[in-house]
Parts: C-alpha cells; structure tokens; sequence
C-alpha cells in the first residue's frame, strides 16, 4: 500500500475518468462510506445541474456503482482509494 496525499489521490481519480475505484471515506454525518464509483457515467443526467461548485468544497461527483446513483466524494476526508488493483492510503 502506497502513502500519498490528498491532492495526488485526487490527481489519480479524475486522470483515470473510464475506470472503476473504490474509495473509503467520511460522510457529512459521520459515518463512513466504502463506494465502488466510475467518472464520467451519463445515465440518469436530467441537465438541471448541482446548485454549488463541487471543486469549491474539494468534491469529486462520482457514479456508485452498486447504489446506481451519484455519489459526493469528499476529498478532505478520503482514507483510502483502490484503482487497477493499487492501494493507496491517504495522508491526514
């Protein structure tokens, strides 16, 4: 498993946009959350848009996979991220 930063996770997350992740991280409320997610999936788009910027609050948008629904990342809170079979924990 690889220590990298919060910014380089970030980095590797939205470089890799077709490929499916996993990402443990820490909800608003608390809680954490272990999501399977891909970038860059159209289904379900209605074109309203979010109401904030999600690069302002250090947000990535992301498609749950199993929930079949999008998902918040919140990059300030991320622990870990898997991708093509790579670990990485993140650094507080």
């Amino acid at each position: 498993m690889e220590l990298i930063t919060k910014d380089k996770a970030k980095e590797i997350i939205l470089n890799n946009r077709s490929k499916i992740f996993s990402v443990l991280f820490t909800k608003k409320n608390g809680t954490k959350r272990k999501m399977n997610a891909r970038l860059d999936v159209k289904k379900d788009i209605k074109g309203v848009g979010l109401k904030y910027k999600p690069k302002d609050f250090n947000y990535i948008i992301a498609y749950d996979m199993l929930k079949k629904a999008y998902r918040t990342i919140n990059i300030n809170t991320l622990e870990q991220l898997t991708l093509n079979k790579k670990e990485y924990h993140i650094k507080n």
